[in-house]
């Protein structure tokens, strides 16, 4: 997850400095005979050379150079009138995509058991579901877009979290339902997956699925007694979720975004070719 992490955000890093080289060699062409014109161009150009270098040493080589082939590819469909330029670039991104996405080994032997998954093409969310004695419950979570294209919240971000653990910053929401049969009351978990832990931020008891809003909904989670809150994360374990589960929810919600982008640019391809 940490390599997926700086693919993202060396993406924007390599891509904005392609760009300053594309744009100011334009510049330089106007005005051939400046020495200032070329030193800043050389310049950038040799940010690009030495970060893709560094980029070799750590086996993301291959990867860089379709960075700067997909950047160098997006400067010029700028100047292009018509779709040809979008459809370009989009297949630029859509091959980079099927060479670098590759799912966690964890997705292979699928859920915890015994929970089932629902995940259907397109839809947002993933749900895991189980029965524990007369209990059903069921797991819902959605997929959350962030900063896995093009480097996310942009230059400030990923310049305050570029020193930090991106494991840190790897939290999926879910809401965990537990009800005894059909058209009966519904104890509501909403809790934060991270890595290796799942932490319970608000408990619901729902007489109704349909007047959720008219009831109570209790107490912030973090207000009650420290006894109470250690039972309710008992109850939750003791029906499998857990650390185990929760680390399962990250890197399954990490690949469904990965693969509904590449669905989405699959679908303006084939819409843009009709």
């Amino acid at each position: 997850m940490a390599m997926a992490m700086m693919r993202r955000t060396v993406a924007a890093e390599l891509r904005k400095g392609i760009k300053s080289c594309m744009q100011q060699r334009e510049v330089v062409g106007s005005y051939s005979s400046s020495s200032a014109g070329f030193s800043v161009l050389l310049e950038n150009q040799s940010l690009v050379v030495n970060r893709t270098r560094e980029f070799w040493s750590l086996g993301l080589g291959c990867w860089a150079q379709q960075q700067v082939r997909l950047a160098s590819t997006e400067i010029v469909s700028h100047t292009n009138g018509d779709d040809r330029g979008l459809l370009r670039v989009l297949k630029a991104e859509i091959e980079h995509e099927d060479v670098a996405y590759y799912p966690p080994r964890i997705l292979a032997r699928g859920p915890p058991q015994p929970f089932t998954l629902t995940d259907t093409a397109g839809k947002p969310e993933v749900i895991l579901r189980r029965s524990f004695g007369e209990e059903d419950i069921a797991l819902t979570c959605v997929t959350q877009p962030s900063d896995f294209v093009g480097g996310g919240g942009g230059d400030s971000y990923n310049e305050e979290h570029e020193d930090q653990d991106p494991d840190e910053h790897r939290v999926v929401n879910v809401k965990v339902s537990v009800t005894k049969g059909a058209d009966q009351p519904v104890l509501e978990f909403s809790c934060l997956c991270q890595p290796d832990s799942i932490a319970i931020e608000h408990v619901c008891y729902l007489e109704s699925k349909d007047l959720k809003d008219t009831f109570y909904d209790g107490p912030e989670f973090s207000t009650l007694d420290e006894s109470l809150q250690k039972q309710f994360e008992r109850y939750l374990d003791a029906r499998g979720i857990n650390g185990e589960l929760s680390n399962y929810l990250l890197d399954l919600l990490e690949d469904k975004e990965e693969r509904e982008y590449i669905r989405w640019l699959r679908n303006i391809e084939l819409f843009l070719k009709k």
